[in-house]
């Protein structure tokens, strides 16, 4: 069985590889990219089965590349979950309107309910209870 393929989007390399790392220890398959320029050409050839994508970064912004994510129908269906350092309600909800599955601040999330909260967006591949890794 293949492990579910993550992909995340985050300008900030001590935000992604951590959970990267955190993923690959779930058994997932999990990749960073640094840009929004990085996660469209990298989706081009590969669909995730979801998307952890920052909002703001240099160059295309978050809500840029949510409306490729959406506009490409190889990848319309792929569940985009927005982390942000954001918080603003307004924003929030203008995101998910704008195709965002869901949304999570960063500040007011671990990594570990990251992981807890991604499950119901791995579709059907995921069996029986969730073990998460232990931390040091």
């Amino acid at each position: 069985m293949d492990h579910p393929r993550i992909l995340v989007v985050d300008d900030c390399a001590e935000s992604c590889e951590p959970l990267a790392k955190l993923f690959i220890a779930a058994g997932h398959s999990a990749r960073c990219v640094y840009r929004g320029e990085a996660a469209l050409a990298f989706l081009a050839t590969h669909v995730p089965d979801v998307i952890l994508l920052d909002v703001m970064m240099p160059g295309m912004d978050g809500v840029e590349v949510l409306r490729a994510i959406r506009s490409d129908p190889r990848t319309a269906t792929v569940p985009v979950i927005v982390c942000s350092a954001v918080s603003d309600p307004a924003f929030i909800r203008s995101v998910r309107a704008r195709g965002a599955n869901d949304y999570w601040v960063k500040t007011a999330i671990t990594p570990v309910d990251m992981l807890v909260r991604l499950q119901p967006y791995l579709g059907t591949r995921e069996t029986g209870s969730v073990v998460l890794p232990a931390i040091k």
